[in-house]
């Protein structure tokens, strides 16, 4: 899953915000958009020596270029970028014309094009700090680390306390697995004036990963008091409290989450798990079903759920749920085993018994990956973990 934080730098336009480490979402702070505050350059008559014809251009430039913020703001990212372009046209010269096109091809989800806008910018301003940066992050999106790394490098080689770099360094070496890197680098964003919320969400990320879940948990509260009611850096500080052993805070937290946010979807399937690994069987099977009515064809869920009902003697219900895990993964070797135990405690020995030869075709490993745990309550005699 990937998550966006928007973020705010020194000149008050917008950061824009994106990445991953592994499979967890992680601050990418992108030094894009224009470092004028909604002007390309100075006001064309403050700058002496320009003729006539060089006062006209740069006003419209200014124009077109304002006119491609308000389009940026309004979503309409396509129409942005053409008015960017004829701002470019009038004042090629002006590196920070290409960072907002490449924002704009960034919201657009595509990183080739992103890219190319900031080499563009590089080509008239080799040494514009927020371009490299940017190129970075792009690089990033690409999946080229290595070439993301020695961007950012550049961009901190050229203005080593410039905050962001300092912040999507962290989360490229983190993709790396080079954690201690990562926390040191957050360590110099938040030094440069990086916003909290970046660091301490990105700081919680990499601790999770270095398996310092309480630590992580701590993190993720420093970066709530910016933002309380930011539902997905909620739910990962939920949770980093159920790695620590501390369920019912990770409940209480995930309660919020799905507060905040009724469609957050995973929140009500690890409220789900962790309902029933403290024993409240009824309440799981509420949050199982709310999940499912958001993601009805995930075979997982299916299986829990059913796990939780065979563990509560429901076993037409239990039956129910394992057939639709294997309706929704056909190789599903547990569920078909667990559905075989079902099928066993309602007295159809021979259904029971052809479930269970349509399992013998897959093997343990065709089942589902490890860390999607079943249900605890599914533990029961009968059912398969």
């Amino acid at each position: 899953m990937t998550e966006t934080y928007p973020y705010r730098d020194r000149t008050g336009r917008r950061r824009r915000a994106g990445g991953g480490l592994g499979a967890i979402p992680i601050v990418v702070a992108c030094a894009v958009v224009c470092a004028g505050c909604g002007t390309p350059a100075e006001s064309p008559e403050a700058v002496p020596g320009r003729n006539p014809e060089e006062l006209a251009a740069a006003s419209s430039a200014a124009g077109y270029y304002q006119r491609g913020i308000e389009l940026y703001d309004a979503g309409r990212y396509r129409k942005a970028i053409r008015s960017f372009r004829a701002a470019v046209r009038d004042n090629a010269e002006d590196p920070r014309l290409y960072l907002e096109i490449g924002a704009c091809y960034s919201r657009l989800g595509s990183a080739e094009r992103e890219l190319a806008a900031y080499d563009e910018a590089l080509a008239v301003s080799p040494e514009f700090v927020p371009a490299h940066n940017s190129r970075g992050v792009a690089l990033l999106r690409l999946g080229r680390v290595e070439d993301a790394v020695a961007a950012f490098e550049r961009a901190l080689k050229l203005e080593v306390k410039y905050a962001p770099a300092h912040v999507n360094i962290a989360i490229a070496y983190g993709k790396l697995g080079k954690y201690e890197l990562a926390l040191m680098s957050l360590v110099n964003a938040e030094q440069f004036g990086a916003p909290v919320f970046d660091v301490a969400s990105n700081r919680g990320l990499v601790l999770v990963e270095l398996g310092r879940y309480a630590e992580a948990a701590a993190a993720f509260e420093r970066a709530l008091q910016e933002r309380p009611t930011y539902a997905p850096v909620r739910f990962e500080r939920a949770l980093a409290l159920a790695k620590d052993d501390r369920p019912e805070e990770a409940i209480l937290e995930l309660e919020r989450v799905t507060t905040l946010q009724r469609a957050f979807a995973r929140a009500y399937l690890e409220k789900a798990r962790l309902l029933a690994r403290v024993g409240q069987g009824r309440s799981s099977i509420v949050q199982y079903e709310e999940y499912l009515s958001l993601a009805p064809k995930d075979a997982q869920a299916w299986n829990e759920l059913g796990n939780v009902r065979f563990a509560r003697g429901e076993y037409e219900l239990a039956e129910d749920c394992f057939r639709k895990a294997v309706k929704y993964r056909r190789d599903f070797y547990q569920a078909y085993l667990n559905l075989s135990a079902t099928l066993e405690r309602l007295d159809r020995g021979r259904e029971a018994a052809r479930v269970r030869r349509r399992a013998e075709r897959y093997t343990p490993e065709d089942a589902a990956p490890e860390g999607e745990p079943d249900a605890e309550e599914g533990a029961e005699e009968g059912a398969t973990e």
